[in-house]
């Protein structure tokens, strides 16, 4: 993802608009599991850049993090209305209407768990309010299609990524580092429905203040259990230390209180009678 320069960045106009939430994601083949495999803050800004709107989705990890990876990364879009002779565009993949860009997420171990689909979703999403705008060109590197790049099937995966959004691809030219180039489209040709329902099949999404308040109840939840466990942890201890203190008391005290003590008992003194009579 390429910054924003210094002159762009000074002319931003107004006030940003965040709207903050966190995602909960499980593995694809386990959706149902009570444990995420990762959950994620998605801060989502939407701001005046000059005669553009840019949206920016920046991703954070929380909790635990993987020792090798990253942990962060931003996703741009950018809308630039029609003047000084350039056309109404939108550019789903770079924060500047300008060629060139692309988005790396950088969570490896997440890759296949649908990730890259919310957030697409969010950006065509925002894309589609402005449905005439032409949608600028995609360009797909050889570089993603090496055999054995990101386990050997990163190819078909990333053709059907764009295929449910209604993306097409024309090939590139042969012998170029562009293999396919996206077909002219409208932002209003655009599509989210396909998309949407795949990533809630194993995406769980809520406000962050409803994410606090789940984490908070968990917290109440294992300290309630912590206490459970250390009163039963201190009545353990206190029946060991009398039974160490009074081992003879107890283990009478157990045999008058077990049938099968007394019966042992009579069993031992009939076969002691028995003895002296023999003998």
């Amino acid at each position: 993802m390429h910054p924003p320069s210094e002159g762009l960045r000074g002319a931003c106009q107004g006030a940003s608009h965040s709207d903050d939430r966190v995602i909960e994601v499980r593995h694809p083949q386990h959706p149902d599991s009570p444990d995420p495999v990762a959950l994620l803050l998605i801060q989502r800004t939407e701001q005046q850049v000059g005669q553009d709107r840019r949206l920016t989705l920046k991703v954070r990890r929380i909790g635990e993090h993987p020792l090798f990876g990253c942990n962060q990364f931003s996703w741009s879009a950018c809308y630039s209305p029609a003047g000084h002779g350039k056309p109404e565009r939108i550019k789903l993949t770079d924060g500047q209407c300008s060629p060139g860009g692309n988005v790396i997420i950088g969570m490896h171990d997440l890759i296949g768990h649908r990730v890259g689909t919310y957030l697409m979703a969010e950006i065509v999403a925002w894309a589609k309010q402005w449905p005439t705008a032409e949608v600028m060109r995609i360009d797909l590197s050889w570089q993603d299609e090496k055999e054995g790049r990101w386990g050997g099937n990163n190819k078909d995966r990333r053709d059907r990524f764009y295929e449910q959004f209604g993306i097409a691809f024309a090939p590139g030219t042969p012998g170029n580092s562009i293999t396919a180039k996206s077909k002219p489209m409208r932002a209003g040709e655009l599509v989210t429905e396909e998309a949407e329902q795949a990533w809630r099949l194993n995406i769980r999404e809520s406000s962050t203040v409803d994410a606090i308040a789940e984490q908070q109840r968990e917290i109440v939840k294992l300290a309630q259990e912590c206490q459970s466990l250390e009163r039963e942890a201190m009545r353990l201890r206190e029946a060991c230390q009398s039974t160490a203190r009074r081992p003879v008391r107890q283990v009478l005290s157990r045999m008058a209180a077990s049938p099968y003590a007394w019966g042992m008992v009579i069993v031992g003194a009939v076969a002691l009678s028995l003895s002296k009579v023999v003998g």
